[in-house]
């Protein structure tokens, strides 16, 4: 018998495969970090406890938390939406896991449909320079022909809790980027009412905050710089060109649930995080503007297409470019990184084999499952770094 349990637990390690639904053992692990990844994390969590055995307890506490818990060996594993800039540990790998949207969340009950938001106009509604939704830029955003670009979609079967469910995801070629359909364009023109915007922001240390401070920077370069002149700090607040204690319409929230409820709360409320916080609430987000004129919605085909723009760095972390022009790209696409220590670390064996196994899932299984949360699948270039940077946890 112990034979047996040995062969299979090889098995397992070196296939990477984790569907088995009688694993040769049961474990546990510990993680925390980004909030922007509870929404898949929370579902999926228990989808791999039903495939492996194993169970993942997940802390979402943001992306600087969870570096720090990482770094102070009080975790398995980690999940941040940017890497370290100091307080490196000893012994790290980035895993690129996920890939999701940034989505732009708002409260306008009388507004109908989704709005539209320039990069600069974004910049001036989060610095306090807007206060007011019937602001002239932001009604020349939504007083224009704008030009849409659309991509192909199929249907794949996956399982859920034991049975088989369909569902759609954008076509995918094989360097991972979404396959256009077609491009048009239309007029719009819809009246913002006479209302106090109130910004609601993240006050935690966060990868969300420091991804979207690094969005209205390089999406503002050259004449519009001065817009948003610093560079992506990982609390909202340090990274503004203003001091918005002294703005009276910023309310402060810590993590993207109590931004989203926040905004939620309030008629005229704003707010940044994860596309599925709005579902959740009800809430409607803003199409943005890309580098190539289009106004684009929060989807994972748009930012399939914005990550397929960037660089994948030797370290597992990856580089995007704001100016590039890529057709259909929502610029506030992020890929949201896992954070593991290599064989190298003499960690506990099991454990190691139980955290490559869960990061497996995320890359391979979790999007696929549950496409409505609004992560993509990792296809790609991106995905083979992804996977050589999982073999160096085992």
């Amino acid at each position: 018998m112990k034979l047996k349990r040995k062969v299979a637990v090889t098995v397992i390690a070196i296939s990477g495969l984790v569907l088995s639904s009688s694993p040769a053992f049961a474990g546990q692990i510990n993680g925390s970090g980004a909030t922007f990844a509870a929404p898949l994390i929370d579902v999926c969590k228990t989808e791999f406890t039903k495939d492996t055995g194993h169970t993942v307890n997940y802390a979402a506490v943001g992306s600087g938390r969870g570096r720090t818990d990482f770094a102070s060996n009080l975790v398995d594993f980690a999940g941040s939406d940017t890497p370290y800039t100091s307080g490196f540990p000893a012994h790290l790998e980035y895993m690129p896991v996920l890939g999701a949207p940034v989505a732009i969340i708002y409260n306008l009950p009388t507004v109908k449909e989704s709005i539209y938001l320039s990069e600069s106009t974004l910049a001036q509604i989060f610095s306090g320079f807007i206060t007011n939704w019937n602001d002239p830029l932001i009604a020349k955003d939504n007083e224009r022909t704008i030009k849409t670009t659309t991509f192909k979609t199929q249907k794949i079967t996956t399982t859920l809790k034991g049975k088989k469910v369909t569902k759609t995801v954008p076509v995918l070629d094989k360097k991972g980027k979404p396959v256009v359909a077609s491009t048009t364009s239309k007029v719009v023109n819809i009246d913002l009412p006479n209302q106090q915007i109130t910004v609601y922001y993240r006050t935690d240390s966060s990868g969300t905050s420091e991804s979207f401070g690094a969005f209205l920077k390089g999406a503002n370069a050259g004449a519009n710089e001065r817009l948003w002149p610093k560079a992506g700090n990982t609390t909202f607040a340090n990274g503004t060109p203003n001091n918005i204690s002294t703005y009276f319409n910023f309310q402060g929230a810590s993590g993207s649930a109590l931004v989203a409820a926040g905004v939620k709360g309030k008629v005229g409320g704003i707010g940044y995080g994860e596309s599925s916080f709005a579902t959740d609430n009800g809430l409607q987000v803003a199409n943005i503007r890309n580098a190539a004129g289009e106004f684009t919605a929060p989807t994972s085909a748009g930012t399939a297409a914005f990550l397929g723009g960037g660089t994948i760095n030797e370290n597992g972390t990856f580089s995007v470019d704001y100016a590039k022009k890529i057709p259909g790209a929502y610029s506030l696409g992020i890929a949201s990184y896992g954070l593991a220590y290599p064989a190298a670390a003499n960690k506990n064996a099991e454990t190691q084999k139980i955290v490559a196994q869960w990061f497996t899932y995320l890359l391979e299984q979790c999007p696929k499952k549950f496409p409505e949360k609004g992560f993509i699948q990792i296809t790609g270039p991106l995905y083979d770094k992804a996977k050589a940077q999982i073999a160096k946890i085992k």
